[in-house]
Parts: C-alpha cells; sequence; structure tokens
C-alpha cells in the first residue's frame, strides 16, 4: 500500500559480494537475492555461501535467470532446475520468469517446501502496452506463484504512468513488485506508491538504473524503522 516501506531486496552478483555481506556491520536491505546466473557455481560454493547467509540471519532469494529471458545462464533446463531444487533445502525463496516452462515444477518443488516463489517478467528494451502487463500479471496469478513481479524499460513518461497505474490497481489487491528500468528516481517512486519490492545492488549494479542498496535503503527507510 502506499506510504508502507517495500522490502528491500540487495542484490548479490559475486561471490565477493556475498562475502561482504556475511563481514558486514551492518546491513541495508531486508533480504538478499543470490544471482546464480550471475556469480556462477563456485564448485559448489554457492549452496555453502546461501547457507552461511541463513544461518547469519540473512533470508535469501535465488534467481536462475536464463539467458533468453536477460540473464546469463547458458546451461540445460534439467540442470537449472536441479539447483532449484538444491537451493530450495536452503535458501527463503526463489523467482523464476512467468514464461518459463520449469515455472509449474518450481512452484511444486517450492511450495512443497514450504517456501514462496516470485513470478517475475523482464522487459529491457520498453514498457510493453497496458494490456500485455495485465495479462502478464493474471496469467503470474493464475500460475500459482506467491508474488508478482515486471520490470520494464521506461523510454517516456508515459511509461511510469502506466506503471503506477498498474500498480494503484492491483496492489490493493494482492501484493505487486513493479520496477522501472533506466532510471533511478521511477524505481523509487513505485516503491514509494506500493511496489512491495525495491531491488538495490551490493558491489555493482546488476540491471538498468539500480540504486546501490545502501542508498535505497536510506532513501526508502522508515523512521520508525529502528534497524541501522
Amino acid at each position: 500500500m502506499p506510504g508502507k516501506r517495500p522490502l528491500v531486496i540487495g542484490v548479490i552478483s559475486t561471490f565477493a559480494g556475498a562475502a561482504s555481506v556475511l563481514k558486514a556491520r551492518t546491513r541495508p536491505f531486508d533480504l538478499v537475492e543470490w544471482r546464480l546466473d550471475l556469480t556462477g557455481l563456485g564448485a559448489g560454493r554457492w549452496l555453502e555461501r546461501c547457507r552461511a547467509l541463513e544461518q547469519a540471519g540473512v533470508r535469501v532469494l535465488l534467481t536462475i535467470r536464463s539467458a533468453d529471458e536477460g540473464g546469463k545462464w547458458c546451461g540445460a533446463a534439467a540442470e537449472r532446475l536441479a539447483l532449484y531444487q538444491r537451493g530450495l533445502a536452503v535458501v527463503s525463496m526463489v523467482d523464476i520468469e512467468i514464461s518459463d516452462r520449469l515455472l509449474p515444477r518450481v512452484i511444486a518443488a517450492a511450495h512443497a517446501a514450504g517456501k514462496p516463489v516470485i513470478g517475475s517478467f523482464h522487459d529491457f528494451s520498453a514498457t510493453p502496452p497496458r494490456a500485455t502487463l495485465a495479462s502478464t500479471i493474471a496469467r503470474g496469478w493464475k500460475s500459482g506463484v506467491d508474488l508478482v513481479k515486471l520490470a520494464t524499460r521506461l523510454n517516456a513518461e508515459a511509461d511510469l504512468r502506466l506503471l503506477l497505474a498498474l500498480l494503484k490497481r492491483g496492489a490493493a489487491r494482492r501484493p505487486l513488485c513493479l520496477i522501472g528500468m533506466g532510471a533511478p528516481e521511477a524505481r523509487l517512486a513505485l516503491a514509494r506508491a506500493g511496489s512491495c519490492l525495491a531491488y538495490g545492488f551490493l558491489g555493482k549494479s546488476a540491471a538498468p538504473g539500480q540504486l546501490s542498496c545502501t542508498a535505497l535503503w536510506r532513501q526508502l527507510r522508515n523512521p520508525a524503522d529502528e534497524r541501522k
């Protein structure tokens, strides 16, 4: 809802970033996203690091985005599914694209483990028409995901107005995360208008216009929040 601070997610895209989180004295985030397609497997060390983060009280969202969906994963679908299944024994939640053919199986595995699923949609070149976005949201909810996230490229002010209108219409019924890529100010505007998640980078940016996690936390932090 507008005025309620969204959950701030710190994006981990390197093993060094994960190590920094474990060593840090402050945590300017509510949870972290481990982008396994960006970090690589590290000879299996990724799972150890995720476990270490969870044991340190840092909730982990696991994402393995394929190259077809704007990520860096180029391996077989069966291997990616197996990685999600292994991760679900450790992490708190997972993210997968709504259009991904693995979606039903990842949802089934996650829900069997009692873990929520974020269903995502990304368009790195434009913001699709309202009808396309609305149907994508509906398809996400119908699939059984627990939260729908749309991230689109903003090329005009009208694009941001469209995302704000969708957020106002949809967030009152079910939680939505809407992200306007390419414009830091738009990311903040959507977060302040009721988007339930806001992503910031830890180490280096993982998406166009992404703010650092520290800057995002500072901008969105509720004064009543006692965390430093």
